[in-house]
């Protein structure tokens, strides 16, 4: 009998997937051999993280604020952001020409915040490239990928990734400028008039995003102060005017949409006080979620970032030495830059929460999220042991991402989960009314009475068919007055149950989809028995009451 490993034929497969292989090898690297290879690469990745399982999750009352605010006309839209949501204009704006091409599905409301997820680990990896070596790039575009705040702002139907994208590109645009302009005075305008408009994009998505260009102006000051402490002659007048000069257009043309939104600060009034719980929300849930593990290793990391850049500065002193100029500009740099990215937006929010209006919120805080990535990165590749061999420091860099990936899956997944926004069982919902009108026949009509939802006593269960029309197509709305498009708010008005309660009628079944507090089970169920209809079925879902009232 032949011998299946010693047979010629059996040894093809094997030369095959080697020659793969290694053309996939090959491919990589030329891919990785061009000038903004390793950022693409990142972004795939970034991309891919964020979309995989997007589509799992129900949506939740956030997201159904995008669906009924951008499928609008643009006059109801512009109407709508006149009385509430005007600090979100921009993003419904964005996402109704959005729906306008492909069309809404929960998987196409979330595909935009996945591909805006994508593009900032490019520039995030482009931008510490700039600063840093291309390890440490390449490690900071991967660990913010694995960072919760940002797997979770890459699955939400809302502004969060596309600020966080818009402000990576400012942030770039701006280390780009003050670069360019301190080499060739001559095309120092048009990059600071690109970061002018980067400016004033990022913040229009999303008011908040202007707290980064002050950061930058927090930046500029540390870059100043370092040349003076060194005595080094380097033109930054052109830097500081071209910067005061672009965010100050950029601030001038928003100052309208910072009015209208400041006059609907009540749409916020959710938002607490901070105290003692607080500095948890800014250390572990801005960034890292309930990853509490995770929290441990990020700031262990961080603080490992900011450790080397100062002995690294302080070791160039000491030796006053000519050492390479660039190398030794860059750590400080990326500390300089870092450090207000992180810290100016929060205690901003923080600060003004304390003497006015509470503003602050861990996600509002996502676009700084690239910040801590690229301080972890510094961190991570600056780790280093006695006689440690090129090869063993390569190693020891794989094996803390590894250990990112290790502590990060567990909130990844908790994400991907049916219920993993606020707990919505929406989608369950909209599953169940679907399987039991189809079995009802074709000759069934059906009435439907929306009650209340949970936590969030301006809206109603309709906001569950705003999220899943497919499965509420048909049904008469039995308490509806005004339709939320034309009401110029947010949500829809209704009637009182006593005062429509003759449109059940010539209805085969009623439904009634309620919250589990407020309950109007008693009370619509005795009004049904008025009109001759009896409970028929009832489900329990998470939060949510579903019951089926027969003629």
């Amino acid at each position: 009998m032949t011998d299946l490993l010693e047979s010629p034929t059996a040894a093809i497969p094997t030369v095959r997937r080697s020659t793969r292989l290694s053309r996939s090898r090959e491919q990589l690297q030329a891919i990785r051999a061009t000038r903004f290879g390793d950022a693409a690469l990142v972004g795939v990745v970034g991309l891919l993280v964020s979309v995989a399982f997007s589509w799992v999750p129900s949506v939740w009352y956030d997201e159904s604020a995008t669906i009924v605010s951008a499928q609008r006309t643009w006059a109801e839209l512009w109407s709508e952001i006149h009385t509430v949501d005007a600090v979100h204009a921009t993003y419904y704006a964005l996402m109704h020409a959005w729906f306008a091409v492909v069309g809404y599905t929960p998987f196409s409301l979330r595909f935009p915040s996945a591909v805006a997820i994508g593009l900032a680990a490019a520039l995030l990896t482009t931008l510490a490239r700039e600063l840093t070596s291309k390890r440490t790039a390449i490690v900071a575009g991967l660990l913010f990928v694995l960072l919760p705040r940002v797997t979770w702002a890459g699955s939400e139907g809302r502004s969060y990734a596309l600020s966080t994208a818009l402000a990576t590109a400012a942030t770039l645009v701006f280390v780009l400028a003050a670069k360019k302009t301190r080499d060739d005075r001559r095309v120092h305008v048009l990059w600071w008039v690109l970061y002018g408009v980067l400016a004033f994009a990022s913040t229009a998505v999303f008011l908040y995003s202007a707290l980064l260009i002050v950061g930058h102006g927090v930046t500029l000051g540390l870059w100043l102060l370092r040349e003076r402490r060194s005595s080094r002659d380097t033109p930054w007048r052109p830097v500081v005017g071209g910067w005061f000069v672009s965010a100050g257009v950029a601030g001038g043309l928003l100052v309208p949409l910072a009015r209208l939104a400041s006059s609907e600060s009540k749409q916020i009034s959710w938002i607490s006080k901070p105290d003692a719980g607080t500095i948890i929300d800014f250390g572990v849930w801005q960034w890292f979620m309930t990853s509490w593990w995770f929290a441990g290793l990020g700031w262990i990391l961080a603080i490992a970032g900011v450790v080397a850049v100062l002995r690294g500065r302080a070791a160039l002193r000491s030796e006053g030495a000519a050492a390479d100029g660039a190398a030794a500009g860059r750590p400080s740099g990326v500390l300089q830059l870092v450090l207000p990215w992180m810290l100016v937006p929060s205690i901003g929010l923080i600060a003004v929460s304390l003497v006015g209006s509470p503003l602050y919120s861990p996600r509002y805080v996502t676009f700084a999220a690239p910040a801590m990535a690229l301080l972890m990165a510094v961190g991570l590749t600056s780790l280093r042991a006695p006689r440690l061999t090129s090869a063993s420091s390569r190693r020891l860099v794989a094996s803390g991402l590894v250990l990112a990936v290790a502590m990060s899956l567990p909130t990844y997944i908790s994400q991907r989960l049916v219920e993993a926004k606020d707990s919505s069982s929406w989608s369950e919902v909209a599953a169940l009314v679907a399987k039991e009108r189809k079995l009802e026949g074709v000759n069934a009509t059906d009435a439907i009475i929306y009650g209340h939802i949970r936590r969030h006593p301006t809206g109603s269960a309709r906001n569950i068919a705003y999220a899943y029309p497919h499965a509420f197509t048909g049904m008469t709305d039995v308490t509806l007055k005004t339709p939320a498009a034309e009401t110029g708010a947010l949500w829809e008005t209704r009637y009182p149950l006593s005062s429509t309660i003759e449109r059940v009628d010539g209805h085969t079944y009623v439904w009634l989809v309620t919250s589990i507090k407020q309950d109007l089970r008693p009370s619509v169920t005795k009004a049904l028995a008025g009109e001759g209809y009896h409970l028929q079925d009832e489900w329990h879902l998470t939060w949510v009451n579903v019951l089926r009232y027969r003629l």
